[in-house]
């Protein structure tokens, strides 16, 4: 099991990997709501926030959705006095996907024209700034196993290096010391679930709790650090849980009904109560008979090439429409792509 990806998906809700969204001075929430009350304005204010814009496009700039504008007199008000400043503008990045995601094609240029308006003169400075902070995050995941495998102290030296290789007159501005405790947090997190991933001798019980111990440490260091509450979802060490190659190898070892109850087990264990695991444990019944038709298909699959590498492709249309019926046709798109989803790697309790 590749543990990075895990740590990077998963964990991401709870832990931000990348460590450049919470900066000096950046309370992320307070942000968003910012820009959320702006697109939530009453009638009276958006028809006069329109009546404005519409006086400025008479002049030939760009018409933006009520959304868009909202965001960006509410960024104009509150930044244009230091978006000359670096790390404000690092601090904005937040915004980036919010905004793309609701943006015509061409996204990056309506992107460009979006902080033209909010912020004149300023649209270039405040994308170099995003593309050095993307490639910090970049630096962070292909760095990933070293750091984790270092001292604080020497990874703290290395962070650093790469911030201000970056950022040399404003990396200090950008990462606070709060940062630099909650990226060790993450690391800290990260080093546990490596170290449980192949801890075959320990239980899962104890996973459990080792797993609940460290993530109530991480997340009482940002808490403290950015102070925000956030709650450890229990779907989030659950999935971790799942994904780790000794749990894994202890599930398949089991035969499918002492396998289920054990899962049910983890899942009492873990905080659920018994509807809940009933209701998922309905839905693993669903999974293992989806995983076992796609295996059955496969090694079907396997059997007629085998007989015949050109094999014609309505025979293969066929075999699939044997196996999945309407879904069958999904499965050929993929096949024609490369994907084949039953040779993924198997997750019980996950997928």
């Amino acid at each position: 099991m590749n543990i990075k990806i895990i740590t990077l998906t998963t964990l991401s809700f709870i832990l931000i990997l990348s460590g450049y969204q919470t900066f000096h001075s950046l309370s992320s929430t307070s942000l968003m709501s910012d820009i959320s009350d702006s697109s939530s304005l009453s009638l009276e204010e958006i028809n006069k926030n329109s009546s404005e814009k519409n006086a400025v496009n008479n002049t030939g700039m760009k018409q933006w959705p009520t959304e868009i504008q909202g965001i960006i007199n509410t960024l104009s008000e509150q930044y244009s006095d230091q978006i000359h400043l670096i790390h404000i503008q690092a601090k904005l990045i937040i915004i980036r996907a919010p905004i793309m995601n609701n943006l015509p094609i061409p996204s990056n240029d309506n992107l460009t024209a979006v902080l033209s308006s909010a912020f004149p003169n300023y649209e270039n400075s405040i994308l170099d700034v995003w593309a050095r902070m993307d490639d910090y995050e970049n630096w962070l995941l292909v760095q990933n196993r070293t750091l984790m495998e270092l001292n604080g102290l020497s990874r703290n030296s290395l962070l650093w290096q790469k911030r201000n290789e970056l950022f040399p007159k404003t990396a200090s501005d950008i990462w606070s010391e709060e940062q630099d405790n909650y990226e060790a947090a993450q690391f800290n997190l990260h080093s546990e679930i490596d170290i449980l991933d192949s801890s075959d001798d320990v239980s899962i019980s104890e996973k459990i709790q080792r797993l609940e111990s460290s993530f109530q440490q991480a997340n009482g260091v940002f808490s403290s650090s950015f102070n925000q509450q956030r709650n450890i979802n229990k779907n989030t060490i659950a999935s971790v849980l799942f994904g780790l190659a000794s749990v894994q190898k202890e599930l398949q070892q089991l035969d499918h009904e002492h396998r289920q109850l054990e899962i049910n087990s983890v899942r009492r264990e873990l905080g659920y109560d018994e509807k809940s695991i009933l209701k998922m444990s309905e839905i693993d019944e669903k999974r293992q008979r989806r995983w076992s038709n796609g295996h059955a298909y496969m090694k079907s699959r396997d059997q007629l090439l085998a007989n015949n590498e050109n094999l014609p492709e309505d025979q293969l249309d066929e075999l699939r429409s044997q196996f999945f019926g309407n879904s069958a046709s999904t499965i050929a798109k993929e096949e024609a792509n490369g994907f084949y989803r039953f040779q993924r790697p198997r997750y019980y309790g996950r997928n």
